[in-house]
């Protein structure tokens, strides 16, 4: 039978707390959460600073005890590490995460500008109960670096908590999208315009998060980024979302595309010819499996599938002649014309 410990009146709280107290599983938990909290690699405890710490919790503890819930929570497969001596030490080695680990998970959410400067602060305040007090600490020093990138969106948790349970139940979703005006104000997009979207899938693109769906309307697969969702207008449908795509979408969107608004009519087998010295930037961008093939001692080409877009034409552009559009023909003529209107700005 359960309780719930609740002080509402009719409980008396001295007479809990003095049951806690004398509870060997309390001393078994207090010693857990202790060395969690308190120690790691560089910072262990003592068997003398562990009894006298449980004595000030008004627990009582003495060498043998602490010996054996120790050897308990080692049965039970704790990571506690003992260092033999006069007065044995002991700290909280492998942890569910490692330090490092979580360090790339609180630079991350640091320097999303999806998440508010609140939701990083509140994610991070619960990564840090995952190592020691003292690692704590070294989790922080750059937290704040990105937060002028942070979003004014607010609402993008109950956004993306909404827009997940409706992939999980497969029903579409209605929502106003926005942009801004010239006076920096987010304002419906379309006059107002209520999408209906077949959501498929969440996706992290360009320090942007993004649901990619298909739109009842126009039958085409659509992308729109979460914390332009309008919050207030997001309801999930009771109309039975369409079947999803083939499994592979999510790559093709990671691997073809230069732009998360490109539309999937645009997609194109393109050869790009390439300087040598392109090769890791080329790699990192399309995958080790991309196909490759040496031209000459100084150039490959490059063959692969890719959404045709401004975004594309804009990444070809920063490698200048370094690089060059070899087929389609209309693909490069379009380049072609792409960069003759930026020209145009400066005659």
């Amino acid at each position: 039978m359960a309780y719930d410990y609740i002080n509402d009146g009719n409980i008396d709280a001295d007479a809990l707390q003095k049951g806690i107290k004398g509870n060997k599983k309390a001393r078994m938990l207090q010693l857990l959460k202790m060395l969690n909290e308190e120690t790691d690699e560089n910072h262990p405890l003592s068997t003398n600073e562990i009894i006298a710490k449980m004595k000030e919790l008004g627990l009582e503890v003495n060498r043998k005890t602490v010996k054996d819930d120790v050897d308990l929570l080692i049965a039970f497969g704790y990571d506690v590490v003992i260092i033999k001596s006069s007065n044995n030490s002991f700290y909280m080695g492998e942890r569910n995460f490692e330090l490092s680990e979580l360090k790339m998970m609180v630079d991350a959410i640091s320097a999303s500008k999806i998440i508010s400067t609140k939701a990083s602060n509140s994610l991070i305040e619960k990564l840090q109960h995952l190592c020691s007090r003292y690692q704590a600490d070294e989790l922080l020093w750059n937290r704040d670096v990105n937060i002028s990138i942070k979003p004014y969106n607010k609402s993008v948790n109950l956004i993306i908590d909404k827009l997940t349970r409706a992939i999980g139940k497969k029903r579409r979703v209605n929502f106003k999208y926005n942009e801004y005006n010239m006076d920096k104000e987010l304002q419906p997009r379309h006059d107002g315009k209520v999408y209906d979207i077949s959501p498929f899938f969440l996706v992290w693109n360009e320090d942007h998060y993004y649901l990619v769906g298909n739109e009842y309307s126009t039958k085409t697969t659509k992308t729109f980024r979460i914390d332009r969702i309008d919050g207030s207008s997001l309801v999930i449908s009771k109309e039975q979302a369409v079947r999803k795509p083939e499994r592979d979408l999510l790559l093709k969107y990671s691997q073809r595309t230069f732009s998360m608004m490109a539309d999937e009519k645009n997609e194109r087998n393109v050869v790009l010819r390439c300087k040598n010295n392109l090769i890791t930037i080329m790699v990192d961008r399309f995958g080790v499996g991309v196909d490759t093939k040496i031209v000459d001692n100084n150039h490959f080409d490059l063959t692969t599938k890719l959404y045709v877009t401004k975004g594309f034409f804009s990444w070809l552009a920063k490698f200048g002649d370094d690089i060059k559009v070899i087929s389609p023909p209309q693909v490069a003529n379009d380049y072609k014309e792409y960069l003759e209107k930026i020209l145009k700005q400066y005659k």
